[in-house]
């Protein structure tokens, strides 16, 4: 890293030259981690900073592994995985949700949309009618075995995410959901506009 400072400082040195970084280059910071050190005296090129730095390959590590975890337990406790509770979560939530509104709120690609629908239906843990103001459209409703999971599923899950986030104290599992929440509200408004 300090021989990313001494670049930066010997290219800042050149007549109009800038401190800063090359494009494609992260700039440098005192918390970033170490980067594979330099003989040639070039600032290193953005291959150099570690794989594991940035935040989306965190973030991604983060849900594969949770997600893996969450599955085994919920599969094992009420028959479901996390999609499919998703997709139940949300047509107990908006009874009478047409696919395309679920698709908007589970953020499943349609066609696995439909087989996990599918599955659901055949538990009879959902059903289907034909929507009143266009035949075209299905309208989506939880039975009542159906809400009756959904409500053993969220007391598990409570207790499934304490123990996964376990290592943070009550207060950084606070602070966790609230930054989270905020990116993704951040996100979902961007991407509507």
């Amino acid at each position: 890293m300090g021989e990313q400072k001494n670049n930066a400082k010997r290219r800042a040195g050149r007549k109009g030259a800038s401190a800063l970084p090359d494009v494609g280059q992260e700039p440098a910071r005192d918390d970033a981690p170490a980067v594979a050190a330099d003989t040639t005296g070039a600032a290193p090129a953005s291959s150099s900073i570690e794989w594991n730095y940035f935040l989306t390959f965190k973030l991604d590590l983060l849900k594969n592994e949770m997600i893996s975890r969450a599955n085994a337990s919920y599969r094992a406790e009420v028959g479901l995985d996390v999609r499919s509770l998703r997709v139940l979560r949300v047509i107990c939530h908006a009874e009478g949700i047409t696919a395309t509104e679920l698709k908007e709120q589970t953020l499943i690609e349609k066609t696995l949309l439909s087989k996990l629908v599918a599955d659901l239906i055949e538990r009879k843990l959902v059903r289907r009618s034909i929507h009143p103001d266009d035949a075209r459209h299905f309208q989506l409703w939880s039975t009542a075995a159906g809400k009756r999971l959904r409500t053993s599923a969220d007391q598990f899950g409570q207790s499934l995410e304490t123990e996964m986030l376990s290592m943070l104290s009550a207060d950084e599992r606070s602070e966790l959901n609230r930054i989270v929440d905020k990116l993704v509200d951040v996100f979902r408004r961007s991407g509507k506009q």
